[in-house]
């Protein structure tokens, strides 16, 4: 019984030591381990009674003119000036499915950088 409990001191404390020295040696995060980014807006999307009736509402009284998929907004990247970027604005249904599985009547899409998975 004491060879028993010798043995699992040994296992627990090479196992201490492993991830202390592990946790020692481990880098620092590298730019691909870090988390993605957020850098804008891609879209906004939400549900309404109407979507004619409120696309011709912000375009008479706003300007934001379109299709019937809503309007892009086209714009340059601080970082480089020569890069476009875009974001969709778009009015849907009240009783669409595309937002699903989510409930909620409004859905922002995110530009990430670096997103790759």
């Amino acid at each position: 019984m004491h060879k028993t409990t010798l043995i699992a001191i040994a296992i627990a404390t090479s196992f201490c030591f492993g991830f202390a020295f592990k946790t020692i040696i481990t880098k620092e995060p590298t730019e691909q381990s870090k988390p993605k980014k957020v850098t804008g807006l891609g879209g906004i999307f939400f549900k309404c009674k109407d979507p004619k009736k409120m696309r011709a509402w912000y375009d008479e009284q706003l300007g934001i003119s379109g299709s019937a998929y809503g309007s892009v907004f086209e714009w340059r990247q601080a970082e480089d000036s020569s890069k476009k970027g875009f974001t969709q604005w778009s009015p849907f249904n009240e009783k669409t499915k595309y937002f699903e599985p989510s409930t909620k009547d409004f859905m922002i899409n995110y530009r990430v950088d670096n997103l790759t998975d």
